[in-house]
């Protein structure tokens, strides 16, 4: 009997960008790999979590424009990281030019596809991963690797 080596299945989404008529005016295509794809959207989201609670104390604490405007300029960039890691640098040009500069909009109509759909399926893909490491390994050594 010969030892088989297996693909898994990739996930992949469509994501339509809908204008105010109900027509389709962009469909990406979203796809993530175990690989690479984990790691890299959830330091993209970590960081962007990180930076909407940063601004938010900062509004509460102060009444300075300069510091509020610097943290929602982070807060910013961060989303735009965000949207690159999942769309990738091209789609997420896309999205950001679809919404036309409106990121509050945007933030509210493309982050719970990331939060809702994306990320609960990056954590799926993770634990099968790492299931399928322990597989491989007997208690003792599985208890050891991951300690």
């Amino acid at each position: 009997m010969a030892y088989q080596a297996k693909r898994h299945k990739r996930f992949q989404e469509d994501f339509e960008l809908v204008d105010g008529d109900g027509n389709v005016v962009h469909t990406l295509n979203v796809s993530l790999d175990a690989d690479d794809m984990v790691v890299k959207i959830n330091r993209k989201y970590t960081a962007l979590t990180k930076a909407l609670a940063e601004t938010t104390e900062i509004k509460r604490n102060t009444q300075d424009p300069d510091k509020v405007q610097g943290c929602v300029e982070t807060l910013g960039r961060a989303v735009v990281d965000l949207l690159e890691a999942v769309f990738g640098e091209e789609d997420a040009k896309t999205v950001i030019e679809f919404y036309e500069g409106r990121y509050i909009e945007m933030s509210q109509e493309v982050l719970p596809f990331i939060t809702g759909c994306v990320i609960p399926r990056l954590t799926e893909m993770r634990n099968d991963n790492k299931k399928a490491v322990l597989n491989g390994y007997n208690r003792k050594t599985r208890r050891r690797l991951f300690r």
